[in-house]
Parts: C-alpha cells; sequence; structure tokens
C-alpha cells in the first residue's frame, strides 16, 4: 500500500486503521471510545506498556502512561484532542457517518491526504493519532516523565466533554499542556475565542392552495461553494448560501408578494453554509418580474464571486444559482413571508470586527449558519464568536431584540470560554524552543478565531499552562478537507522532543 510509505508509519497507521476507519460523528463517540480503548488494551500487552485507562460519566478517557525508570518524580505532562468530527458530504446520495468510515485517500500530487466526497476528519483525528503514537512507540526509546493523555467527546457541537470534564474522577495531575486541535506547522496557538449560538424558531400558520389563486411556484438553488470552518474561514471572501439566499428574496419581496414554502440552508452551526433551497410562490402576472430579477441578481452574485480579475484568485469557482418550476405545495401568508425575509436579511454574516488589540486578529463574527422549515415552524441557527466576552454578549443581545421584533422564540445556548493568551508563559517559551529546534527556524505564536476545549480546560484545572499545536490541516468541516502529508513527520518529532526534555523544563522551574 502507498500509506506504509508514508512517514512516521505509526501515526499513519493509526491514522487510517484506528481513526478514519471508525465512525465518529459528534454526540456519537461509542464506537472510537470502544475501538480505542480495545486497541490500547493490545498494545499495552504486545509491547508490556504501563498504561492505565479511566473514564469520566460523559465518555471522555484519560490515559497515563508510567515514567521511564528514574524519572518517576517528573511532573505529568498533558496532551489533549477531541474524538469526534463534523460530517459533511458533497456526494449526491449522501453517505452514512453513523456506520461506515472515512474515505481517505492520497491526492494525485502526493502532497495532501483527504477523502472521497466527505469531511476527512483530520480535525481532530490527526491530533488522536499523533497522541496515540506518543503512548505506544517504543522504537525509539524515549526516556520521559508521567504522561497523561485526554481525549473528549463532542468538541463540534458544544463542548461536551470539556464543559463536562471530572478531573477527580480521571485523576489528571498535570498543570502543563499540549493540545492538539491547531495549526498549521509553524505555528503556536496561544489563544481562542468564545462563542455562543443563538436559535429563533416560530411557528406559522401554512395555507393550502386555492384553485382561484393562480399561483406559480418556484425552486432556487445555490449549491458548490467551497464553505469552511465557522471561525477560522470566516475571515476569507466565502460565501454563506443562507445570506445570498436573503438577498435574492430580499430583491424579489421589494418589487412583488411572495409566499414562502420552504427554506433549506445549512447543516451544522459550525460551518459556513454551503448549499441552501427556497420554494416560493407567487402571482402569475408577476412571472416576467421574477425572472428577470432572478438572472439580474445571479449575474451580479457571479461577477463578484466568480470574477477573474487577475489581482484576485475566484472566489467561489463552484458556484451554481439555479431555478426551475416546481409543483404547488402549501405557504406561508405575505406577511409571515415578509417577516421570515425581513429577519434573514437582518443577520449578519462573516466578520464583524478585526481586533485592536490583537493586530491582525478578527475579533468578533457571526455565522448565519441554518434556515430550516421544520413541518410548521422555521428555524435559524447562528453562531457568532469574539475574542472579548463582553463584545459576544452585546452581539448576542442584538440578536434577542432582533427575534422580538418579529415574535420569534429566542434560546441561547451557553457560551463556550475564550482561552486568553499568555504571551510570557515560560512553558511557551520551552514548547517554542523544542519546536524551533526540529524546523530549524522561528516559530510564531498566533490567536485563533475558531474555539478551541483550552478554556473550558482550563477553567476546570485552574493555573494550568497550555499550548496548541498541529500539522497544516486545510478546509476544514468541509467535503474540501486536506491533511498535509509532509507535516505529520516534523510535528511529530517536534512533540517527541517536548516529551523528552520536559524534564528538564520542570527541573529548572523547581529551581528558580
Amino acid at each position: 500500500m502507498v500509506w506504509e510509505k508514508l512517514e512516521p508509519h505509526i501515526v499513519w497507521d493509526i491514522f487510517e486503521n484506528i481513526i478514519a476507519n471508525t465512525p465518529r460523528p459528534s454526540k456519537h463517540e461509542d464506537k472510537i471510545r470502544e475501538t480505542i480503548k480495545e486497541w490500547l488494551v493490545q498494545q499495552s500487552h504486545q509491547k508490556d506498556l504501563k498504561l492505565k485507562l479511566t473514564e469520566d460519566q460523559v465518555g471522555n478517557i484519560l490515559i497515563k502512561k508510567a515514567a521511564t525508570q528514574g524519572l518517576e518524580q517528573v511532573p505529568p505532562l498533558l496532551l489533549q484532542g477531541h474524538m469526534d468530527m463534523v460530517c459533511e458530504t458533497d456526494r449526491a446520495n449522501g453517505y452514512n457517518f453513523h456506520q461506515q468510515g472515512i474515505p481517505i485517500r492520497i491526492q494525485e500530487n502526493n502532497e495532501w491526504v483527504d477523502a472521497d466526497g466527505t469531511t476527512l476528519g483530520a480535525d481532530n483525528g490527526i491530533g488522536v493519532a499523533l497522541a496515540l503514537a506518543l503512548i505506544v512507540d517504543t522504537q525509539d526509546n524515549i526516556s520521559h516523565g508521567p504522561l497523561e493523555v485526554l481525549f473528549t467527546v463532542n468538541e463540534e457541537d458544544g463542548f461536551t466533554g470539556a464543559m463536562n470534564l471530572d478531573v477527580k474522577t480521571l485523576g489528571i495531575k498535570s498543570k502543563h499542556m499540549i493540545n492538539l486541535d491547531s495549526g498549521p506547522l509553524g505555528i503556536i496557538t496561544i489563544g481562542s475565542v468564545c462563542g455562543g449560538r443563538v436559535f429563533f424558531e416560530k411557528k406559522f400558520e401554512w395555507n393550502e392552495v386555492k384553485d382561484n389563486e393562480n399561483l406559480l411556484f418556484m425552486m432556487l438553488s445555490i449549491d458548490g461553494l467551497l464553505s469552511g470552518h465557522s471561525g477560522d474561514d470566516i475571515h476569507l471572501p466565502r460565501a454563506n448560501a443562507n445570506e445570498l439566499m436573503s438577498r435574492i428574496l430580499s430583491q424579489l419581496r421589494g418589487k412583488i408578494d411572495l409566499h414562502l414554502c420552504e427554506w433549506n440552508g445549512g447543516t451544522k452551526s459550525n460551518v459556513i453554509t454551503r448549499k441552501a433551497d427556497v420554494k416560493f410562490a407567487f402571482t402569475s402576472s408577476d412571472k416576467n418580474i421574477v425572472e428577470d430579477i432572478i438572472k439580474k441578481e445571479i449575474e451580479k452574485i457571479s461577477n463578484y464571486y466568480q470574477s477573474t480579475a487577475e489581482s484576485t484568485e475566484v472566489f467561489e469557482p463552484h458556484l451554481t444559482l439555479s431555478w426551475k418550476y416546481d409543483k404547488p405545495t402549501k405557504s406561508l401568508s405575505i406577511e409571515d413571508t415578509n417577516l421570515v425575509i425581513r429577519t434573514s436579511s437582518l443577520i449578519p454574516q462573516g466578520v464583524l470586527r478585526y481586533s485592536y488589540f490583537h493586530k491582525g486578529n478578527v475579533e468578533s463574527s457571526n455565522n448565519f449558519a441554518i434556515l430550516h422549515t421544520l413541518g410548521d415552524n422555521i428555524r435559524i441557527e447562528i453562531y457568532p464568536r469574539s475574542l472579548i466576552r463582553t463584545e459576544l454578549e452585546s452581539f448576542r443581545r442584538k440578536m434577542i431584540q432582533l427575534g422580538e421584533f418579529g415574535g420569534w422564540n429566542m434560546t441561547l445556548r451557553p457560551v463556550l470560554p475564550e482561552w486568553e493568551p499568555k504571551p510570557k508563559s515560560r512553558f511557551l517559551k520551552y514548547v517554542k524552543e523544542q519546536y524551533e529546534a526540529i524546523l530549524n527556524q522561528d516559530v510564531k505564536t498566533s490567536i485563533v478565531h475558531g474555539g478551541l476545549e483550552t478554556g473550558e480546560i482550563g477553567n476546570k484545572i485552574p493555573g494550568i499552562e497550555m499550548v496548541a499545536v498541529g500539522p497544516t490541516v486545510e478546509n476544514a468541516h468541509t467535503p474540501n478537507e486536506q491533511l498535509k502529508i509532509a507535516d505529520v513527520k516534523p510535528m511529530y518529532q517536534i512533540l517527541l522532543r517536548i516529551v523528552e526534555n520536559f524534564s528538564k523544563f520542570t527541573s529548572s522551574l523547581s529551581e528558580e
């Protein structure tokens, strides 16, 4: 197999056969938990490893590996990642992520690993694979102090594992942690944003078609968008299908009366909306007006997102906007249709503000993630994030007030905590030195606009010092997700060096 030529073989073997081969959607981690546990027991017997596995009530796993002889008194070091993955597909017939593993493959350029029509799950599967390799690898015979490896559940859809982490039951003793859910190679993450989902929901009265109404029904579809992580990629010039749909419908509403029949856009709140379908009705006498407006709006959108100007790349090369006439179905009144369109038009999408305190970083953003008709209800989900909690809270209050104007039932999900950067951390300095020794180049620090479990873990373990690292993963949370092959080997070497020299670092702390 080609996979056998990838280095380090132990990491790629785990990623292919343990991680990618096992279903692990968010909130459904039972299969990957059992696979990891069974594999570790097998490895422990085969290699005579001193491993201890503990689980807490929510399903988090802690693996403890005893120190090599003579280093038993060294403080433990914690490595952490999450077991779940975002499950997205662009396959026409869908994909059963609950029963099937990920169809991973090596691209023809031999530079990247991706999946055939689905998310790859390198977020955070490669982090889990790196951690597992570290605790079972006996080839390098590296001396180390006690190691602790924490794998959490449901990071992607609410931080369930981190929020319910039972430090006492698991017996976590570490005061230094390396989170493996970041990147790219050459960057050490030292901070992340807080975020809190907001839900709008309202029950509507839907009307059956009357014979004398003389209505036409149209299905408008937007598809093929690049999509992306709603935090990490929010600053990129990527379209959001719900926002584009709202734009077109707003233009139509300004000229004619519409009756909304259905709106299905988006799948998950942490994914920039890739596809949306809206069905609506209008009086047949407005047919030419509707078609003219749609054609003009499609042209405007295409001119922007598919511009071939020499100074830029095409923002959305696969964007498609199409429409067709459809069969009659029940619909909303003109008044209720206007309410839905007005609400959707007032929901911001993308970067809200760049940071004045951390130059070059997005401070606050919002993702207009989902708008679905569900039976008689319409549900909207948005996901705002911010480096500053008070700014997040202010934006969420604005959204509550927007919803109240239209009589929407509003729900706020708990805020997932920020991770405040500590650029003068001694642990950061140590990790940076080990990192640079392997890469032989300067390594930068960064604050990510995505959410990391480090913020909540820091709340659960006061005083713990943390950094986050990882190889390069692009287009996470989309079927275009890919992992850079050349980054995995140096990342593993960096982690090995950090583990091996950690006793010297902790010794230097005790001497101060």
